[in-house]
């Protein structure tokens, strides 16, 4: 894992010159009206409309004074349907769920906000008619509700509005341009040569104060020293303030300095569609599969992977929407310029064949690529049938619940993202047809190994299932680098067979007895394991003779992520995961304890752990020496309703830096707090506290 401080910039990082702004918008959300009101943001393309509004939804004083928070983006062309339901799934915090079977979404997304404080951003609102269509989701129950839009509209802004006036959001003066500038040219805290100081505030005032032209420049000028190429810029850049076409001029600058191995991984994000946001581990694997992301090293590959990433976003190209708690990337957006060009480029450069789909009465026609296939793409007849890749991140789960008459002309297709579609029992035949398949996401009522044992350069196997049927098959699939299967039982596989590329493997379930050295040596290099050990069923009675205190537990030795759910935890089982000399992240769920709920680790030390994260862990006590966690850089403490206080020894932990609270004890906040007291009072080390209450779904 890498150091939770982020060497790499994110949107809000970037945020330069709105804190006025924000100061004034906090007032209209915390202040104001009783009643329900609309906050609307209203600025040209590009001015930060976005970067403003999310910088404040995840401001922690917005997340502490309502009970619920929720975000979702419009855009011109919009599934109503959609979008209530993303919406729903924030509000409830289910986002397993895929409420297929939902007649009226509006109705239960209206009855779960009724009663709450709840902050809505509605983000890229181009006409009334949208408002309309979501408006009357939103209940007034006199508690200090806010509804953010952000547009480009004036008039929608006026349209929407109730208490609060429109805040048109102001293009930045010329010493915040310049400090924006400097930011993502000089990264890293380094300041701007005197000699080239006069040229760059130059440049920043010919952006005329637009935050995504800067960071667009700034990425030209982070590659050019000389005060020559910087005079050249400024002048430039007054051309491209009016000209769209000097706007791909620069990124075209900007795309040509990239490796070649990251212009492929550039314009594939280009296919998603606007104001997107890319999950980063998904992303990644699909790189892989499409053969992007190649290395002499194959276990490697997914390391390289996210190197390419971060490259993309240190360019400017990419920007980093949400990050985890351990300061990892979560996902990522490419800015509208950024995607205009990629899909330019893809048509130059012939990276796809381009399709033009039938045309609908309330969507003009336009072309699609079929690497990316939209809702109301699904229908279209397509005739080729040597197609070689496809994405497509979202359904319609309510027109199309059966893709693969589609998918049928598409017999090279590698990348098949089909998580958002409950299937029904055609799969198996479906699937006979593509054996170029490496990565597959399904969510399926009953799945069966056998229909998939045939694809033999499968990658990544995710699955959502009510109803798992196992086979021996799995284990043929030498390919296989990451299994993602919703409590599946793993059964020892035949001796010869050993699967060298399999990293990841979870949400598993097995026995104690079936942990050995031997079992774990067919997996040489899994580096994640997500586990449910399966031991006592109902019977917590017999308890006391159970195998887990008896035996000695085995755990794979190459161990990064370590993620156990639903088990009673013992000083054996935490004495085989002290063990673990690789192990960065340790997430326990759902646990129990016998006895006194004393959770002593006074005796163990966690050498490389740097994330530890405990949800529904059902311990009073929480005791721990100095050297427990030597490297630990975040801690999370999710929903720990009975934990009373964390250790005061996580202050001496030199590398904390997060301390997250969610969802518990009074006491356990205020012990965060003090820690973070005597660390920043007596070690002169900064550590971050969150404490939150989410809202109880209904």
């Amino acid at each position: 894992m890498e150091n939770f401080e982020e060497s790499y910039p994110s949107i809000d990082e970037d945020l330069v010159g709105f804190d006025d702004d924000a100061e004034n918008i906090f007032k209209y959300l915390i202040r104001g009206e009783k009643g329900l009101d609309v906050v609307s943001i209203v600025g040209m393309a590009g001015i930060g409309k976005t970067a403003l509004a999310r910088k404040i939804y995840n401001n922690h004083i917005i997340i502490e004074h309502f009970d619920v928070r929720a975000w979702c983006s419009v855009s011109q062309t919009y599934n109503k349907r959609e979008l209530v339901l993303q919406i729903l799934k924030q509000i409830t915090g289910d986002h397993r769920s895929n409420y297929v079977n939902l007649d009226y979404p509006e109705d239960i997304l209206r009855k779960c906000l009724l009663g709450k404080r709840y902050f809505v951003v509605l983000d890229n609102i181009w006409d009334g008619k949208a408002w309309d269509d979501f408006q009357s989701c939103f209940p007034d129950s006199d508690c200090g509700s806010r509804i953010m839009i952000t547009t480009r509209d004036e008039g929608m802004a006026s349209y929407a509005k109730r208490a609060s006036d429109p805040y048109s959001l102001p293009f930045l003066k010329d010493e915040k341009s310049w400090e924006l500038l400097q930011k993502r040219v000089f990264q890293r805290g380094n300041s701007c040569p005197l000699e080239l100081v006069k040229l760059g505030q130059l440049v920043a005032k010919k952006c005329k104060g637009i935050p995504s032209l800067i960071i667009m420049i700034a990425e030209i000028l982070s590659r050019k020293r000389e005060a020559s190429s910087w005079l050249k810029v400024a002048y430039d850049v007054s051309s491209y303030v009016s000209n769209k076409e000097m706007s791909m001029k620069t990124l075209q600058s900007s795309y040509d300095h990239l490796p070649d191995h990251l212009k492929p991984c550039l314009l594939y994000m280009g296919l998603f569609p606007k104001n997107y946001e890319i999950p980063v581990s998904d992303l990644l694997k699909w790189w892989i599969a499409e053969g992007f992301v190649q290395n002499i090293d194959t276990l490697k590959l997914e390391e390289l992977s996210e190197i390419c990433l971060r490259d993309l976003v240190g360019s400017n190209l990419v920007v980093v929407s949400k990050r985890r708690s351990n300061g990892k990337m979560r996902r990522c957006i490419v800015l509208d310029q950024v995607r205009e060009f990629c899909l330019r480029k893809i048509t130059e450069e012939k990276f796809m064949q381009l399709i033009v789909p039938y045309s609908y009465p309330d969507q003009p026609e336009e072309q699609r690529l079929c690497m990316y296939i939209q809702d109301r793409t699904m229908t279209s007849d397509f005739k080729e049938s040597d197609q070689e890749f496809i994405v497509h991140p979202k359904f319609s789960i309510l027109d199309h619940k059966n893709p693969f008459r589609l998918l049928n002309n598409l017999k090279l297709v590698r990348v098949l993202h089909l998580m958002d579609i409950y299937l029904d029992n055609s799969l198996p035949t479906a699937f006979q047809s593509l054996a170029h398949l490496r990565y597959l996401s399904i969510f399926v009522k009953a799945f069966d190994f056998k229909w998939v044992s045939h694809l033999l350069h499968l990658q990544t196997l995710r699955v959502r299932s009510s109803y798992i049927m196992i086979s021996p098959a799995i284990w043929k699939m030498s390919k296989l680098r990451h299994v993602d299967i919703n409590e599946f039982p793993v059964t020892i596989c035949e001796d010869h067979i050993v699967l060298h590329n399999l990293k990841t493997l979870g949400m598993c379930s097995m026995s104690v007895s079936d942990m050995t050295q031997k079992f774990w040596d067919k997996f040489p290099n899994l580096e994640e394991l997500r586990l449910h050990i399966n031991e006592f069923g109902d019977h917590f009675s017999d308890y006391s003779s159970s195998a887990l205190m008896n035996l000695d537990i085995i755990f794979p030795s190459r161990l990064k992520c370590l993620s156990l759910s639903e088990i009673f935890l013992t000083d054996e089982l935490v004495s085989s995961i002290a063990k673990l000399r690789c192990l960065e992240t340790l997430t326990l769920s759902e646990i129990y304890f016998t006895g006194e709920k004393h959770w002593d680790l006074s005796d163990n030390t966690f050498v490389q752990l740097k994330f530890l994260n405990l949800h529904r862990v059902f311990m009073t006590k929480w005791s721990c020496s100095d050297d427990s966690f030597p490297r630990l850089e975040c801690l999370v403490v999710n929903n720990c309703s009975k934990l009373e206080e964390i250790p005061d020894t996580f202050a001496e932990i030199i590398p904390l830096r997060l301390i997250e609270v969610i969802d518990c004890s009074n006491s356990v906040g205020n012990s965060a707090v003090k820690i973070k007291g005597v660390k920043e009072d007596y070690c002169g080390i900064l550590i971050q506290v969150h404490i939150s209450k989410k809202g109880m779904m209904m």
